[in-house]
């Protein structure tokens, strides 16, 4: 009987000990994402990743974080913000100086999804139009619109970061205990969102981060044929993406995939 207490004891103390340690893995990754240096951001970003749904509770959480890092050794990254223009390198479509809109950047990549991060760094004249698309239950209220309306271009700016956090908030809240990266994925493939379908696509073209589940069978079973339909899409990067994933006939891509 101490034997078995002793062990038991032994048990809880390791598990303890492996959670202890895996909590202060993850608070390294955010603390390493939410520097200035961008080797580190970028870094962080595809080990948090790697954790798939372990890792959005700690990254909503930076959400309300809406203060700017400048990020610096960017080289010839280009982001919304950045001070020179090479014409040339990796492209970062977010204002990702600022520590909450990063953290969107990261939640929109790890689960396909547009919750409207992008458009705070827009261009003026096309700020209204994002509002309409992206955010059409609150444009279409006519009090809203009617604000919209005598807004100047930082209040809309102010305004998309802010519907975009509350509709990253809501989303996880609703899908906290259901939510996977691989479901996720199909849901981007098989939705009307252009920008969703573009992510999805260039995850499986490019990424080398983990989707648990993602195999050749589960493709062919669950995910070719929404290849083959996005193919067809008028929207031409959308059809260019699927087209390059079709002609990989041996799936050299899912090789990229960290299982």
């Amino acid at each position: 009987m101490k034997n078995l207490k002793f062990i038991s004891a032994s048990l809880i103390a390791a598990i303890f000990y492996t959670i202890t340690w895996a909590q202060a893995d993850v608070d390294q990754l955010i603390k390493a994402f939410n520097s200035e240096d961008w080797k580190t951001v970028r870094t962080a970003k595809e080990s948090l990743e790697n954790l798939e749904e372990k890792a959005v509770p700690m990254v909503i959480q930076i959400l309300d974080k809406d203060e700017d890092v400048k990020l610096q050794n960017t080289g010839s990254l280009i982001y919304q913000g950045a001070e020179h223009f090479y014409g040339h390198g990796q492209i970062v479509e977010y204002a990702i100086n600022n520590l909450s809109i990063r953290a969107g950047w990261l939640i929109e990549d790890l689960s396909f999804n547009n919750f409207g991060f992008s458009g705070y760094g827009i261009h003026n004249e096309e700020l209204m139009g994002f509002i309409r698309i992206t955010f059409p239950e609150f444009y279409n209220n006519a009090n809203n619109r009617k604000m919209l309306e005598s807004s100047s271009f930082i209040e809309l700016r102010t305004l998309i970061h802010k519907l975009s956090v509350k509709k990253a908030k809501d989303w996880w809240e609703n899908e906290a205990d259901k939510w996977t990266r691989l479901e996720s994925l199909v849901e981007a493939l098989q939705s009307f969102d252009e920008k969703r379908q573009v992510k999805a696509l260039f995850y499986l073209r490019n990424g080398t981060t983990s989707c648990k589940g993602l195999t050749k069978d589960y493709y062919i079973d669950n995910i070719s044929r929404e290849i083959v339909r996005l193919g067809s899409s008028d929207t031409k990067r959308v059809s260019e993406h699927a087209r390059l994933i079709l002609i990989d006939t041996k799936l050299n891509w899912l090789d990229d995939k960290i299982q």
